[in-house]
């Protein structure tokens, strides 16, 4: 049995193809089979594929075009590996990238996901900057609730038994989908990165996210909505209820009387309300009034729920403020600037 199963989903990806496979096949590491999903390409991405002739390669070919979720969730399905090493097919894994991670998985049994930080690549390859991401399980998670995508997807590694009690990806989201299987499975089992760059991404004008860039944030914002749900009722609008200790906890507290349920929900919704209503890294008042008002009208009582929904008018005001501020300063320092130069 492998250790390791590669796992890549390929469409019409011939240009970039043989490079991101042989970044694999040299891999320092080498229990591992290398299963590579053909979604219906048209170009001669399978035949590239066919011609890399390594016996750790396994070609699954769709007869149809079925969308990356489909493809990935296929993968999983077929996967004999302990470890899923997820690979996209434009980029490039460092020589030592899945020692390194199997190396830490196997050191961390309670980490269910780690990644690492990229170094990021244009179409030629030239390198044009680091993502830099942290290490630490509680920073991670804290960021994962403030709205910010915290692993690289292509670099990732996770348990094939967290993925899979978990659900996998879900196909509802056409984007972002990276970003709500990470929140979810954060929610079941510590998670980490390898702050070394083990991967390059490659940054493409014609990507996806690049040219989806409005529904890319939509569905990102969707997740985190959804995470947001799960904290507060135990279950998403999707009718995901997360297996957890945590939330089989929730669920049952939900079922007591109803004045009971009420006082919780307003509990549960203030907490929300401060540490939850963040989109994108950015203090969402809005978002965080909602919270606060639905706090207030569970539990009329709840004197903090009133104090904090009371206090964020003039918090978002302090903001606006502060930016103004700022940008005068900013002006002034430029005009004394261009000043000096004349």
């Amino acid at each position: 049995m492998h250790k390791v199963t590669v796992l890549m989903s390929v469409y019409n990806g011939e240009k970039y193809l043989r490079e991101a496979i042989n970044s694999i096949l040299r891999q320092t590491f080498k229990n591992f089979e290398f299963l590579i999903v053909d979604d219906g390409s048209t170009d001669s991405s399978a035949d590239i594929v066919r011609l890399s002739n390594d016996p750790r390669i396994r070609l699954v070919q769709n007869g149809e075009n079925i969308g990356l979720i489909r493809s990935l969730n296929k993968g999983l399905k077929l996967a004999k590996g302990e470890y899923i090493a997820r690979m996209d097919a434009d980029d490039v894994s460092l020589p030592e990238r899945l020692e390194k991670q199997v190396r830490f998985l196997d050191e961390n049994i309670k980490v269910g996901l780690v990644s690492s930080s990229i170094n990021k690549i244009d179409e030629t390859g030239k390198e044009v900057g680091v993502w830099k991401l942290s290490s630490s399980n509680d920073i991670i998670k804290q960021n994962l609730l403030k709205g910010l995508n915290q692993f690289s997807h292509p670099s990732s590694m996770f348990r094939k038994k967290c993925i899979e009690r978990v659900g996998g990806y879900r196909e509802r989201f056409k984007m972002a989908q990276d970003y709500d299987l990470w929140l979810r499975v954060a929610e079941e089992f510590e998670v980490a990165n390898i702050e070394e760059p083990l991967c390059k991404y490659r940054i493409r004008p014609d990507s996806i996210s690049i040219k989806n860039k409005t529904h890319q944030k939509s569905h990102h914002n969707l997740a985190h909505t959804l995470a947001v749900q799960r904290q507060i009722f135990g279950q998403d609008e999707f009718g995901y209820k997360p297996p957890g200790e945590l939330f089989r906890l929730l669920r049952r507290e939900l079922s007591k009387g109803y004045i009971s349920k009420r006082r919780i929900l307003s509990k549960r919704y203030l907490v929300c309300a401060q540490k939850c209503a963040f989109i994108n890294g950015q203090r969402d008042f809005r978002l965080a009034l909602k919270y606060s008002f639905m706090s207030v009208i569970n539990n009329p009582l709840n004197f903090t729920a009133w104090r904090y929904a009371s206090h964020l008018p003039f918090e978002k005001g302090k903001n606006k403020l502060r930016g103004l501020r700022n940008k005068t300063n900013r002006s002034s320092l430029f005009a004394a600037g261009h000043k000096a130069d004349v």
